[in-house]
């Protein structure tokens, strides 16, 4: 799995490759582009389209430097009704959050606000 090596406002670097935009990690490692068909404070369901075809047991979530991005209750309930575990905080905590967590594992990082 991809190891997250530091996060600031805008910047998250993985492996050593630095990206600038929202990104998702899929549980196989592929690191992908966040889609945000709702802008990028709001987290829909259709956004872990990919992630649920690689079915994981735990979803990180990074909701910004200061916590702006929501996930929306409609996908939170969604992905909790199919077992996913749903951990939900700032980036800079979800990523040490990811970095830990030994499960089967996915993550969407928002990387401002």
């Amino acid at each position: 799995m991809p190891k997250v090596d530091f996060y600031e406002f805008g910047i998250i670097a993985i492996d050593g490759k630095k990206y600038e935009k929202d990104i998702i990690i899929l549980p196989s490692g592929r690191i992908i582009p966040r889609p945000m068909p709702k802008g990028t404070h709001t987290i829909c369901f259709s956004e872990f389209e990919k992630i649920l075809e690689e079915k994981p047991e735990v979803i990180i979530i990074g909701t910004g430097h200061d916590g702006i991005a929501k996930l929306e209750e409609e996908a939170n309930n969604k992905l909790k009704s199919l077992n996913i575990k749903i951990v939900k905080d700032i980036t800079k905590k979800a990523v040490e959050i990811y970095n830990k967590t030994k499960e089967k594992k996915a993550a969407l990082f928002h990387l401002t606000c």
